[in-house]
């Protein structure tokens, strides 16, 4: 006979809840599955799991400056060959490559989609802060569109140059009126091509049209043309074995009277902030850039931004004024394609649905993008900005809901980054259905019907256990039981 429960058993009353936590243990069995179904990375097809082989475990991708597996082995050949006797000094090891994150994400792309014109410039701020906040991850891989949309090829100044040429061949056959007319066509034509003019190469043409002006009796022309000169590039001056003394003269005069006068200042911005800006080509920095103290005339301001169109442009100063240039940069022909289907998964319908949009499958790959990371931005009443995040894991099929946030607000920015930063790397589920997490047998309904039988007869056994007289004794068919 089996010995009776102890005493402090019998003596207590059987919680209901017992039943209950054994049902959970037997779902807890499957918790490793739902946890690697849920945060895992690659998880094996349920083909492999049907193999009697075992599976390899799932590849994660690998890091760029992750070393070869044929690196791994000859290291380990290394290390596990004999030691032999050293005959001289050791030489010694390289440097070992810094550890690799824990865990990673792969390609990801950040996009911001205003929901109407109002909202353009706080949805390229928004992208620019995430895309620096996100790439201060040394776990996040992001996707630079400086390699994947490049700028279009410099612009042709050929026609310029046949004009300067023109204009050269006139002024050396004594014909200043005519080289002049050369000359300012050439000068405008550059003007033009802001972006792909070399400064020194406008201010020469400004030089030899100051010198044909003053052959022709004009100097106030001539002073004018070797200020723009000056204006273009103050390291150029004339060349001796080309100009008499006069044309010298008159340009050191335009010199003197140009940095006389009072300067101005100049604020340079850009929508997208963050573009290079060049002044009369030499970098200054990027947007934006405030209160810069100039001569008064026209200025060449280049801003290039990789992914944009260059945008060039003369920008005047006046003297004692404050002067500001905020271009809104044009998108190469790629790129616009892309924010278009951002702007259309923005507006759609598959936006908060479980299923991947079509139009984030086909963002992906034109960007060779695992991840896609979009922000829908729109302008609420008095001026409120506000914008939705979102975050596709494409290869799983697995998203992150919509994270609301003031884009103004650092705070705010910075809890979606770190929640858009846990879903990229495996440490948050992904935002799905409960059943999608869990392994396809768990889905079946004969699991659960199988789960409620279980914990039926748990049930039944645990208190026919605990009763202190057997009403059932031999008749549940098990008499060796002393029930």
């Amino acid at each position: 006979m089996v010995p009776s429960p102890p005493a402090r058993l019998a003596s207590r009353p059987v919680s209901l809840k017992t039943p209950l936590a054994l049902s959970l243990a037997l779902l807890l069995g499957t918790a490793p599955a739902v946890t690697e179904a849920a945060s895992g990375r690659g998880a094996p097809t349920s083909s492999a799991r049907k193999s009697k082989k075992k599976a390899p475990p799932a590849q994660r991708e690998p890091h760029p400056e992750s070393p070869s597996s044929s690196d791994e082995e000859a290291s380990k050949a290394t290390s596990d060959a004999p030691v032999q006797a050293q005959t001289q000094e050791p030489t010694p090891a390289p440097k070992p490559p810094p550890p690799l994150p824990s865990a990673w994400a792969g390609r990801t792309v950040v996009l911001t989609a205003p929901v109407d014109p109002s909202a353009f410039e706080s949805a390229a701020q928004l992208e620019t802060d995430l895309r620096g906040e996100l790439g201060a991850q040394m776990d996040i891989l992001l996707v630079e569109p400086a390699a994947l949309f490049p700028a279009p090829p410099p612009a042709s100044l050929a026609q310029g140059d046949a004009l300067f040429n023109e204009g050269k061949d006139l002024y050396d056959n004594l014909d200043p009126e005519a080289a002049a007319k050369k000359f300012t066509e050439a000068a405008a034509f550059y003007q033009r091509h802001a972006v792909d003019t070399s400064p020194e190469r406008l201010a020469r043409v400004y030089i030899f049209l100051g010198a044909s002006r003053l052959l022709n009796g004009n100097s106030t022309g001539a002073q004018e043309a070797f200020t723009r000169a000056l204006l273009a590039a103050p390291t150029v001056y004339p060349e001796s074995a080309l100009f008499g003394q006069d044309v010298h003269d008159a340009f050191a005069a335009a010199k003197q009277d140009l940095y006389r006068k009072p300067r101005g200042t100049l604020t340079l911005d850009s929508v997208p902030s963050g573009a290079q800006v060049t002044l009369h080509g030499e970098r200054l920095g990027t947007t934006p850039l405030k209160d810069l103290e100039l001569v008064p005339g026209p200025h060449q301001v280049v801003l290039t931004l990789p992914g944009y169109l260059p945008f060039g442009a003369f920008q005047e100063v006046a003297p004692s004024q404050r002067g500001e240039l905020r271009p809104r940069l044009e998108p190469t022909p790629d790129l616009a394609a892309v924010q278009a289907l951002a702007a259309e998964v923005s507006t759609s319908k598959s936006l908060g649905s479980d299923k991947l949009p079509p139009g984030v499958a086909r963002i992906a790959e034109k960007l060779g993008a695992r991840y896609v990371v979009l922000a829908r931005v729109e302008q609420k009443g008095q001026g409120r900005v506000q914008a939705s995040l979102h975050a596709w894991d494409v290869q799983q099929k697995n998203r992150l809901r919509g994270v609301v946030l003031n884009p103004a607000d650092a705070r705010e920015r910075q809890r979606a980054v770190s929640q858009v930063h846990d879903f990229l790397t495996g440490k948050l589920a992904p935002d799905t259905s409960f059943p999608l997490a869990l392994p396809p047998v768990v889905k079946k309904p004969w699991f659960w019907a199988a789960v409620g039988g279980v914990a039926v007869a748990t049930t039944a056994g645990i208190l026919l256990a605990t009763q202190p007289n057997k009403p059932l004794g031999i008749r549940i068919g098990n008499p060796g039981a002393g029930w």
